[in-house]
């Protein structure tokens, strides 16, 4: 089982080294037919330059039109030729890949620089190159001659009469240009494509027409398979023009250039089998070296680690059934020790997180206890809300039909109704903050009759907070302070009382701060213990609604909530509260008010 599997995975290592091998080398011959055809266009250019400005040269426009109605004798004839000979030995001394250049004019007459030995019989207009140029659009061809040489025929037409015809075109042609080449300098941009193992390349016409060929005794077959090929490539339209296809054991890749002419490059494809002949047995010798050695290793370290991992087992399975007291004993072994030590910290840590847990259990009931306090508190502080309800809608019907408008008693019968109707309904729920401030407006109209002149509020909210929610009748007993305690002692006449709200990033913050008498650093310092409960609020009353307003907030929302008391003899005091993540809270009400 272990020797095929061990095949098995050297077979995966090895397809995969042959995909990636393969892949690489097409991409890397590829890169190699994209320079070469780079280079080769680069020549196509050049030439095609040269003999574009053989054939818009003044000299040629102006004068051959004139030379194809001279006689040969004539003096202006020798002169013209001359002077093109010259023209033309420009260009042929400045390169050495030039082997002749002909400037074909009338039916039979051409003027040469270079090599004087002509490509076949007849005029130009029999020449294959020049036929070939004339059904190229840009009258622009590429031949090869029977010499083994190749030549770029370019036809010259004149641009000095458009309107005489000439073969139905508007330019008359007037002769040709033919750039003999040696083809040597060709294959020289091949050089790079030998580097490929075994690859054979070919540069043809668009017509399939043979330019140049490596190696050149290739033969009729190769060129026969080449063209084949290469029918069947441009008769893919939707494929790329670098893609590769597949005959007969070779791989073939074709290259396009500016002019339409194409570069053939094939070379055999390696297989499989093939790759894994040359480069499988030192893998699988490997592979095989490899597990020998694994299953070594493993069975030495199973037989070093089977004693501490037994105790190792043991300590676990005691710490399962709760034992978390017990320790694993050292065994020795390093690994084993640090895993052990690892466990013991973690029994230790979950044993005081138990811990933790029961004494947070212990802290929720003291809070939930202090709030149920709070809540009797204040329910000792109503009379019977429902009777005095019931009764002061009793006397504000009777004074309107006593007096038969509204008067100050109404408006105060009015708002303590709706305090009172708030106690009934709401005392145990959650209302949003523009509930609460509307039910602390009613308090504060109502202390204000009762206290007129005495003390004016202004009201600073922000739109923000007032979807928020907070438990009912929270903010009452802080404003009765600011009232009470710090405008009603106020030596000054009218002492400014400011209720103000914000919400930012998920915090809530509601202050009422008064501009009345203050407190002393002791008076505030009791008020403070009385709230963490180091100390029980007065017999008197004095804090006893910060008390319950400070449990209420706390069982809510626990350590997301914050009261803070600042206060300056003569200054005023300022109780801000502040609860974070709001929305988490809106939430859980949302879910409770559904359920």
């Amino acid at each position: 089982m272990i020797m095929v599997l061990t095949v098995a995975v050297a077979l995966i290592v090895l397809r995969s080294n042959y995909e990636s091998a393969k892949s690489m080398a097409d991409e890397y011959n590829h890169q190699l037919a994209l320079d070469t055809m780079e280079s080769l266009d680069i020549k196509n250019k050049k030439y095609g330059e040269v003999s574009l400005q053989i054939v818009m040269s003044q000299l040629v426009q102006e004068q051959l039109p004139r030379m194809l109605r001279a006689d040969t004798a004539d003096p202006g004839f020798l002169s013209f030729k001359t002077e093109l000979t010259g023209f033309l030995n420009q260009y042929y001394f400045t390169s050495d890949e030039i082997e002749s250049i002909r400037v074909w004019f009338g039916d039979h007459n051409y003027l040469f620089v270079g090599e004087s030995r002509l490509k076949g019989g007849g005029g130009y207009e029999e020449q294959h190159g020049y036929r070939s140029a004339r059904e190229s659009p840009t009258h622009l061809a590429w031949v090869a001659n029977a010499n083994g040489t190749l030549s770029q025929w370019h036809v010259i037409t004149s641009f000095q009469n458009k309107k005489s015809p000439n073969n139905g075109s508007a330019n008359p042609v007037i002769g040709a240009v033919e750039i003999n080449m040696k083809p040597q300098r060709l294959l020289e941009s091949m050089d790079k494509l030998k580097v490929m193992p075994h690859a054979r390349f070919s540069y043809v016409n668009a017509d399939g027409s043979l330019l140049v060929q490596y190696p050149e005794e290739r033969g009729e077959d190769m060129a026969g398979a080449d063209a084949a090929m290469l029918q069947a490539f441009r008769a893919g339209d939707g494929k790329p023009l670098a893609s590769g296809l597949r005959s007969d054991g070779y791989l073939y890749f074709f290259e396009r250039s500016y002019l339409g002419m194409y570069l053939i490059i094939s070379y055999p494809e390696q297989t499989f089998l093939q790759y894994v002949s040359v480069a499988g047995v030192p893998i699988a010798l490997v592979a095989l070296l490899v597990l020998l050695l694994s299953l070594l290793g493993v069975l030495y370290i199973s037989n070093m680690t089977t004693q501490p991992l037994r105790t190792l087992l043991k300590g676990i399975h005691a710490f399962g059934e709760g034992g978390l007291e017990e320790k694993i004993p050292v065994t020795g072994v390093r690994e084993i020790d640090l895993i052990g030590s690892g466990l013991n910290r973690m029994a230790r840590q979950i044993q005081q997180l138990l811990e933790r847990e029961v004494q947070f259990k212990q802290v929720g009931h003291d809070l939930e206890m202090k709030n149920k306090q709070a809540e009797l508190r204040a329910l000792r502080n109503q009379i019977n809300p429902h009777f005095l309800f019931n009764t002061l809608q009793s006397i504000h019907s009777v004074a309107l039909r006593k007096t038969g408008h509204e008067t100050e008693i109404n408006r105060m019968i009015i708002h303590l109704s709706k305090l009172l109707r708030e106690s009934i309904y709401h005392i145990g729920n959650s209302v949003t903050v523009e509930a609460e401030l509307n039910n602390l407006w009613a308090y504060v109209e109502l202390q204000q009759i009762r206290f007129k002149g005495r003390f004016r509020v202004k009201w600073d909210i922000h739109y923000e907070s007032l979807p928020k929610k907070l438990p009912c009748l929270i903010l009452q007993p802080l404003m009765e302070n600011a009232i009470h305690h710090g405008a009603f002692h106020a030596e000054r006449e009218e002492v400014l009382i400011t209720v103000s709200s914000s919400y930012a990033d998920g915090e809530l913050t509601i202050c009422i701060r008064d501009q009345g008498c203050g407190m002393d650093r002791e008076t505030l310092v009791g008020l403070l213990a009385s709230l963490d409960g180091e100390r029980v609020p007065g017999a008197s009353g004095h804090g006893v609604g910060l008390f319950n307003t400070h449990s209420r907030l706390k069982y809510e929302f626990g350590d997301s909530y914050t009261m803070r008391i600042d206060s300056v003899p003569e200054a005023g005091t300022n109780v801000r509260l502040v609860i974070r993540d709001q929305n988490q809270y809106n939430e859980r009400q949302v879910v409770d008010e559904h359920v």
